[in-house]
């Protein structure tokens, strides 16, 4: 058989001693002699040794068993080499070596105690391990049941449908790996690792075109699933298509020139921080895509861990839309997004579901924050928690957006964030389980215009009974938006609900007498906003002096005086009105009570009654002028 791989070598041609039959792994360990090659023929044929002259071709084998180690340690050949459906007990070295093509198609690689695949600082144009089970027991630190690190691929990197495992420790090492092509680990392709190291290492590894992992299975029950630190990969990453991930998703620092996609993975494990997929300091040329797959109707979701994005740099947008996060990170965040910067839109969209806080505190925003019909729940802290968020166009809570917290903090913090758009605000329930004075804090947001709410939710009324406390900059940002599309009644209403609130919640509280003012000027002049009110007042005591003055007289308060033609007769009701008005305006005596003032006998009852009640009417009247007064100039105004 050996001297038949060497014949066929030489022209060109496959050598199938499967005679093109399907392989399973029962047939190939009863596989004899005569389907046996010893691996140092193998390394002889592709040195030239016992092939001078072969065929461009190379090598290709089909239904072989491969016995012993097959050495290509530091071998340097032009000869392409392909093993199909080959079993290979003792595995492959091919450290340092310099091949063309290396195609492992469909094999069977074992090693007892080393790496089955051993192939660090390999360079060749192209490794195919598409469908081939590579089963190792390697606990070495470096280690693994695939070992690459360092290798060049001058083409493509090809384990599609492949699976890898290694008990002791990673299924596939390929720290610093350089692909110029495409990296594909798709179509079936898993990898089931052990101990804290991870399954797939990629740590400082280089793709020129897309990585993908569209269908994949990762696991590791001990540790993450994926390492991709520092991972550089100049298109897209593809993490999509039922890709699952028993353990954790770990893109820090990763460079991707493209998007990332996980539409449709679930990402059921999680780190000893809580999170099942970490992109800390990720930057992403394109969108990320945590969303639902369309066609497939698979929503991207989290069983165990948190989506961590802290200080991530993402160019286009974050799609979210549908997802699921039902786990948490140790600071209870389903998603943690703190001085993320996105150049589009934030999309947290059609019934998208946390189960712990979205934190989006200092994070920059491109485009629009959308939470439209978002479902956040948390029973320790805030649901959406964006203080200091800067957002290039509008927020959006609408169409049933659900926020329901449990703990300390309020249910959405938008303290001091920054919105250069619309504020939309109509949730379909927002609420603080132990108190409704913690759904929202609000203090220091700036919005364009008015905050634009829906059916049943009042912005002044939320800043009021919804707000943990009180602060003055709300009120002045929701007036300013008023005073903008000139509509100063509101603007009037909303500065004496401020008053209200500032009076009522005011820690500490103001002093009892500071109160009591509130409570005159509140009445008298809305608290300088009305001032009109003062003025009815005022006619309310002249009114009331006049009536007085002319009941009083009719019983002998007012008399006409001894130097007039009907001396100590009563007043004329011209004259008694005129003496109700005197008692109020200090203008002097008018001409129409000329000759009429108290009688003679001026102890009497009535008498008495007239000069000490106008004597209060005179104190009221000038109070209210002078409140008038106040109020029209602004001076008795406090917010």
């Amino acid at each position: 058989m050996e001297q038949s791989l060497v014949e066929h070598v030489c022209r060109g041609e496959w050598l199938d001693l499967a005679k093109g039959q399907v392989i399973d792994e029962a047939a190939m360990r009863s596989w004899g002699e005569h389907r046996t090659c010893r691996a140092t023929v193998i390394r002889d044929i592709l040195r030239g040794r016992l092939a001078p002259d072969p065929d461009p071709y190379g090598l290709r084998l089909r239904g072989a068993r491969i016995s012993g180690r097959l050495d290509l340690e530091n071998l340097s050949t032009k000869v392409n080499f392909e093993l199909t459906d080959c079993l290979l007990e003792e595995g492959v070295i091919a450290r340092e070596a310099r091949m063309a093509s290396v195609r492992l198609r469909g094999c069977r690689i074992k090693h007892p105690a080393k790496p089955p695949l051993d192939a660090a600082g390999l360079v060749c144009n192209l490794l195919d391990l598409s469908g081939a089970t590579i089963i190792g027991h390697d606990e070495a630190e470096d280690g693994g049941a695939v070992r690459l690190l360092g290798a060049r691929i001058d083409g493509h990197l090809d384990c599609t449908g492949a699976s890898l495992s290694n008990d002791k420790g990673p299924a596939l090492t390929a720290d610093g790996l350089e692909v110029r092509l495409g990296m594909f680990l798709r179509g079936g392709f898993t990898a089931t690792g052990a101990r804290k190291r991870g399954a797939v290492l990629l740590r400082g590894a280089r793709i020129g075109r897309h990585l993908v992992c569209s269908g994949a299975s990762l696991c590791n029950d001990t540790g993450p699933a994926l390492v991709a630190n520092g991972l550089r990969v100049t298109q897209d990453v593809y993490l999509d298509e039922e890709f699952t991930a028993a353990g954790t998703v770990n893109l820090t620092s990763a460079d991707i020139s493209g998007q990332l996609s996980c539409r449709g993975a679930q990402l059921n494990g999680a780190d000893e921080n809580g999170n099942a997929l970490l992109g800390e300091r990720m930057k992403v040329g394109g969108d990320v895509l945590l969303d639902e797959n369309s066609l497939r109707k698979e929503k991207f979701s989290t069983a165990a861990g948190a989506v961590c994005l802290l200080g991530a740099d993402i160019s286009g947008q974050l799609s979210c839309r549908g997802a699921r996060l039902n786990g948490r990170d140790e600071n209870g965040n389903a998603l943690y997004g703190e001085r993320m910067r996105v150049g589009g839109d934030v999309l947290l969209q059609e019934q998208f579901t946390a189960n712990s806080a979205v934190d989006l505190v200092g994070a920059h925003i491109g485009g629009n924050l959308d939470c439209t019909g978002a479902r956040l729940r948390n029973d320790s802290g805030p649901a959406l928690s964006a203080e200091s968020l800067q957002v290039g166009q509008g927020i959006l809570l609408r169409s049933r957006f659900r926020a329901i917290s449990v703990g300390a903090n309020e249910a959405v913090n938008l303290k001091g964030a920054q919105v250069a758009g619309a504020l939309v605000f109509d949730p379909g329930l927002l609420e603080h389980v132990p108190d409704r004075c913690r759904r929202l804090t609000v203090d220091g947001l700036t919005y364009t215009g008015v905050p634009e709410t829906g059916s049943g939710w009042d912005w002044l009324d939320l800043l009021r009974h919804a707000t943990p406390s009180y602060a003055a900059q709300p009120y002045q940002r929701l007036a300013a938006g008023y005073r903008a599309l000139g509509d100063e009644r509101q603007v009037r209403e909303i500065l004496m609900a401020q008053r209200d609130d500032q009076l009522a919640r005011t820690q500490p509280r103001p002093r009892w007498t500071e109160r009591l003012w509130g409570r005159i000027t509140k009445c008298t002049l809305g608290y300088g906003y009305q001032p009109w009110r003062a003025l009815i007042f005022l006619a309310a005591v002249l009114m009331l002096s006049c009536v007085l003055a002319v009941v009083l007289g009719w019983h002998g308060a007012l008399a006409q005086a001894k130097d007039t033609a009907a001396a100590g007769k009563p007043c004329t009701v011209m004259q008694r009105v005129s003496v109700g008005l005197d008692l109020n305006l200090p203008v002097g005596a008018s001409l129409a009570r000329a000759g009429c003032g108290l009688p003679k006998n001026a102890a009497s009852v009535t008498a008495a009654w007239l000069t000490g009640v106008g004597w209060v009417l005179r104190v009221l009247a000038w109070t209210f002028a002078a409140l008038f007064i106040a109020g029209f100039t602004s001076a008795v105004r406090k917010t």
